[in-house]
């Protein structure tokens, strides 16, 4: 039977109702952000490219870090770090940005495809986006607490900033692509996979999948994300 006008114009409401509870059980929630910009299996971009998605400004919260912001990595100690260090993508590490703090962290957050938001939260949780900042009994060094001797290389993650944030970037960008398959060897909380992002930042704490401080770590830096901090009264007493 063929339905009446105002049949089809129930009908027709109804499919549409339907289809919008379906986009919105899919969608991200009002306000989410995107905090991976390059899906799984994505490389890291050129350090010219990245530099030009650098949004600049005048904008220094840690003016002490200048001297740091300011070095580069020499051919020497990158020809050191990569004979040392066998992270995935260490090949396209190169520390080779200058500028803010804040520009510097754009730069490698845009560089190995993450949300700029996403690397600002981390190093404030790491360091309070000091590169001075000296953690873990004296073993863990500059914006995001790189650790010697798991990883590769003093004094190098700590004087140069943009290696510091370079280097972090590749290893999040080697854990989210999946290169890390060690993680299935050893102690774990579930399996370790490509395109676990939260998965990844955990393991950046403690050195292990889903397990130990992963999640506290995690849950620290996903309320900085939310508050922003770096933008709040709280940021500028010294830490």
């Amino acid at each position: 039977m063929t339905p009446s006008p105002a049949g089809r114009r129930a009908i027709g409401a109804a499919v549409a109702l339907i289809a919008l509870l379906a986009c919105l059980a899919v969608a991200p929630a009002a306000g989410a952000q995107r905090l991976v910009l390059r899906g799984v299996g994505a490389g890291p971009l050129t350090d010219a490219q990245a530099a030009r998605l650098v949004h600049r400004s005048k904008w220094e919260p840690r003016p002490n870090n200048r001297s740091d912001n300011e070095r580069m990595p020499t051919r020497a100690q990158l020809a050191h770090f990569r004979s040392q260090d066998p992270i995935p993508y260490g090949h396209a590490v190169t520390g080779h940005f200058t500028g803010t703090t804040d520009e510097i962290i754009q730069w490698a957050a845009e560089k190995w495809g993450f949300a700029p938001n996403l690397l600002r939260a981390v190093a404030t949780v790491e360091s309070w986006w000091n590169m001075s900042t000296v953690g873990n009994a004296g073993s863990a060094f500059g914006l995001f607490q790189i650790r010697i001797p798991y990883h590769c290389c003093y004094p190098l993650i700590a004087d140069s900033t943009a290696f510091n944030a370079d280097y972090y970037g590749a290893y999040l960008r080697g854990l989210y692509n999946g290169r890390d398959g060690w993680l299935n060897t050893v102690p774990r909380g579930r399996t370790y996979k490509a395109g676990d992002l939260w998965g990844s930042v955990g393991e950046w704490a403690s050195g292990r999948w889903h397990l130990g401080t992963s999640a506290s770590y995690v849950a620290e830096v996903r309320k900085r994300l939310a508050q922003r901090t770096w933008r709040t009264d709280r940021w500028f007493p010294t830490h």
